[in-house]
Parts: C-alpha cells; structure tokens; sequence
C-alpha cells in the first residue's frame, strides 16, 4: 500500500465532512497503531516547512537508561520524552520568554518521577 496523497487525504477529510459517520458505521473502539503514525522530521521530499534543530545534551548513564525505558513503555522515541518533560518544565516554571502555551502541553506525559538528576 502507498501512502496517501496530501490531494488524498484533503478529498477524504472533506468527504467525511459532508458525510460524518454515524453511530451505526462505527463497528467497535477505534484503535490506533503507533507505528502507523508518521513522527520524526519530515522527509527531504515533504513540503512541510521550518527546522527543528537538534539539541545535544549529555546524561549520566542512570538518567539516559530511565529515558530509554520510558521511552519503550510509551512506545515513542527518546527525542519525544524529552520534548515533552520540557515542555511540562516550561509550564511549571513559567515566565514570559518561554514562549510555551497551556495547550502547548502533549498528552499522556507521565509525571517525571526518576528523572531527577542530584545537584553537583
């Protein structure tokens, strides 16, 4: 199967906006498969524009081995456990220059507990 066209998936969204599903078309709870979704930068052929610089950082081995564990049980990229325990930082410490919004926040961000790092 081929991935679907932006002209595709533009004629599906308006067709289903002249015919929404009813109660009747929906067989069971919808399920979704991470793996189907598409993550990460866009491919070099997309059309989506901006960057997304990457940032380094350095952990202690004990840190990295938590992210790459909550990582797995999210069944997400390490990358993405960050970007979203910065996130949940910028609004617990807010101020002006973040830039951050409340509806910034991602969903499913479990509480940070274990990733602390001792002051040193």
């Amino acid at each position: 199967m081929s991935r679907l066209t932006d002209d595709e998936y533009a004629e599906m969204a308006a067709d289903y906006a002249a015919n929404p599903l009813t109660a009747d078309e929906v067989l069971g709870p919808v399920e979704i498969d991470p793996a189907v979704l598409r993550t990460g930068r866009p491919t070099g052929t997309s059309r989506a524009r901006g960057r997304t610089p990457t940032t380094s950082v350095r952990l202690p081995e004990p840190l990295r081995t938590r992210l790459t564990a909550q990582a797995a049980a999210e069944n997400v990229a390490p990358a993405e456990v960050i970007r979203r325990a910065l996130v949940e930082y910028f609004q617990a410490h807010s101020s002006a220059s973040t830039g951050v919004r409340k509806d910034d926040r991602p969903t499913g961000v479990g509480s940070g507990e274990g990733l602390q790092t001792s002051a040193g």
